[in-house]
């Protein structure tokens, strides 16, 4: 069961290195899409550089691949920390991808893919609540640190496991890590809005 649990954790870290957003450009532009805009590999630059028709798709995809790690520890019958070790694996390897010289994502749309599947109820809460800051800042960095802020916070107030509260406790670290830049412009009031684009020739 060790071996196992290990192989999944490093097989879930090389699924995160499919990074769609690099794929989506790189395929139907010929371009490194960490070349424009925010110089990110993620669904909000592919959102600014090619638009909707192109971001929706690579969002889709990254939070499927998280989706896919948790069903397939499940169906495994992994021990919930291998699970939750590999959910935490396939996020680092889509925002630190060894193939990408460890320059990919942040990591919200594989985030959001792997906690709802491993705990639904929390993560429709924090949608909702991602959506309500989306609606009224219209700023997609703001609403993935806000969304992801309040998962830690759910599962203590739903009274989750110790393992699921330290789970979306390092989730948001990811996150939080990843937008340090965001969080700055933030503060700046220099942060991107949605139809803002920068577009490839």
């Amino acid at each position: 069961m060790i071996l196992m649990g290990v192989i999944f954790v490093v097989a879930a870290y090389l699924i995160g290195n499919l990074n769609f957003a690099y794929i989506v450009v790189r395929y139907f532009k010929k371009e490194d899409v960490r070349n424009y805009g925010s110089g990110n590999a993620g669904t909000t630059n592919v959102l600014r550089v090619m638009g909707k028709n192109y971001a929706l798709p690579v969002f889709i995809l990254d939070a499927l691949k998280g989706s896919l790690v948790i069903v397939a520890g499940r169906l495994l019958g992994l021990d919930a920390i291998y699970i939750i070790l590999g959910g935490i694996a396939v996020v680092a390897g889509h925002n630190w991808p060894a193939f990408l010289q460890f320059r990919g994502g942040k990591g919200t749309a594989t985030s959001l893919g792997v906690f709802l599947t491993y705990d639904w109820q929390v993560t429709l809460v924090a949608i909702i609540i991602g959506i309500i800051v989306l609606i009224v800042w219209k700023m997609v960095s703001l609403t993935s640190l806000v969304g992801m802020a309040t998962l830690p916070i759910l599962t203590i107030g739903f009274g989750r496991s110790i393992e699921e509260i330290i789970f979306a406790f390092v989730l948001f670290f990811f996150s939080f890590y990843q937008h340090r830049k965001n969080i700055g412009r933030i503060i700046q009031g220099r942060e991107s809005k949605i139809g803002q684009k920068v577009k490839i020739k």
